[in-house]
């Protein structure tokens, strides 16, 4: 039995992805202890931002160049986030560079989203605070495998859409 990759289907298991990865991060902060830093709170946006297009294109259902304009925002979003886990792993890896507090956690504070959601976007952590790792890697790195994943998974869904596109106006 073979399931239809329809764009709901696809759409909404990326949003279930990122919805689930903003979980895992509520449990670091709120049941371990884990304070964000400014960069955790820009992917944690990020991871959110993706989530809510991709959850966008599950209901609104689109037909093949649709689905690949969705995708092309997605691959966008996920390309920024990869740019910011990327620094944050710079960061990790030369600690008199970190982030602390700064113009950034300034200006991450200064968001709206960090005054109606505080749980969520108040970045309160230093950038290189040392954390237990997960299988190995820090939270940074999982973040850069994650966006790296997303990115690769949007652009060739949108790449396929977009060939079933030119495809179908061909027949």
């Amino acid at each position: 039995m073979q399931i239809e990759l329809t764009p709901r289907r696809v759409f909404a298991g990326f949003a279930l992805i990122c919805f689930a990865l903003i979980a895992e991060a509520m449990v670091l902060q709120h049941l371990k202890g884990q304070a964000p830093c400014p960069l955790c709170v820009m992917q944690r946006a990020g991871f959110l931002l993706f989530g809510l297009v991709a959850l966008a294109g599950a209901i609104h259902q689109p037909r093949r160049r649709g689905a690949a304009g969705y995708a092309a925002a997605l691959a966008l979003v996920a390309l920024t986030g990869l740019g910011i886990a990327a620094r944050h792993v710079w960061v990790l890896h030369h600690p008199k560079f970190g982030c602390g507090i700064d113009v950034l956690e300034q200006f991450v504070n200064d968001l709206p989203t960090a005054r109606l959601l505080p749980w969520l976007f108040h970045a309160s952590g230093e950038c290189t605070a040392p954390h237990e790792p997960t299988l190995g890697l820090q939270v940074p790195e999982w973040s850069m495998i994650w966006f790296s994943l997303l990115l690769i998974a949007a652009s060739v869904y949108g790449f396929r859409s977009l060939s079933a596109a030119r495809a179908h106006a061909a027949a």
